[in-house]
C-alpha cells in the first residue's frame, strides 16, 4: 500500500540588512529598533532573529507574513499614502484626511458639519461635501473593502478598524 502524503513548504528567502546608524551608541539601538519595525510593516515579514551589534550593524532573518495576516489597508500619515494590499491608492488631500480621521476614530458616528470642522477646519457650508469625498474613497477602496458604513440622518462611521493599519 502507498500512500502518498501533500507537503506544502514557502520557499524560504534569506536576507541580511546592514544598517548603518552615525549616532551614539544609546541612540543607536533605539533608531534600528524603529527601522526594523518600519521594514517589517512595509516589506511584510516577521522577523525571526536579530543580532545588533551596536555601533556596526543589524542581522536579520525572517519570513514572508501570510497575506491573510496583514490588514488590507494601510494608511502612512508621514508619507500621506494608502495602500490596498500593498498597491498604492491615489487620494486627494482632502480624501486622505477624511480617512485618516475616520480611521483613527473607529466606531464612531460623525455628522457632516462636525467632519468638515474637526477634518478640514471648515465652519458652516454645505455638508454633502462630506459625502462626495466619501463616495470617492469608497470607490478606491471597493471592492477589497469597505470601511465606512453610512449612519442614515446622522451621519458616518469608520467600522473596519481590524482591516486598516495605520503606521504612524
Amino acid at each position: 500500500m502507498t500512500r502518498s502524503v501533500a507537503v506544502s513548504i514557502e520557499p524560504t528567502v534569506e536576507l541580511t540588512l546592514a544598517l548603518r546608524v552615525s549616532a551614539d551608541s544609546e541612540h543607536a539601538a533605539t533608531i534600528a529598533a524603529r527601522l526594523l519595525e518600519s521594514f517589517e510593516d512595509t516589506v511584510g515579514v516577521t522577523l525571526t532573529a536579530r543580532t545588533v551589534q551596536t555601533g556596526q550593524f543589524v542581522e536579520l532573518a525572517g519570513r514572508r507574513r501570510s497575506s491573510d495576516s496583514a490588514p488590507p489597508l494601510r494608511i502612512e500619515p508621514g508619507s500621506r499614502r494608502v495602500l490596498s494590499r500593498g498597491e498604492v491608492l491615489e487620494f486627494t488631500r482632502l480624501e486622505f484626511d477624511l480617512l485618516l480621521f475616520l480611521s483613527r476614530n473607529p466606531d464612531r458616528v460623525f455628522d457632516r458639519l462636525t467632519l468638515m470642522a474637526r477634518v478640514w477646519g471648515l465652519s458652516g457650508g454645505n455638508g454633502r461635501t462630506v459625502d462626495v469625498h466619501v463616495r470617492k474613497i469608497r470607490g478606491k477602496l471597493e471592492p477589497v473593502l469597505t470601511p465606512i458604513t453610512t449612519v442614515r440622518g446622522v451621519g458616518y462611521r469608520f467600522d473596519g478598524e481590524a482591516q486598516v493599519l495605520i503606521a504612524d
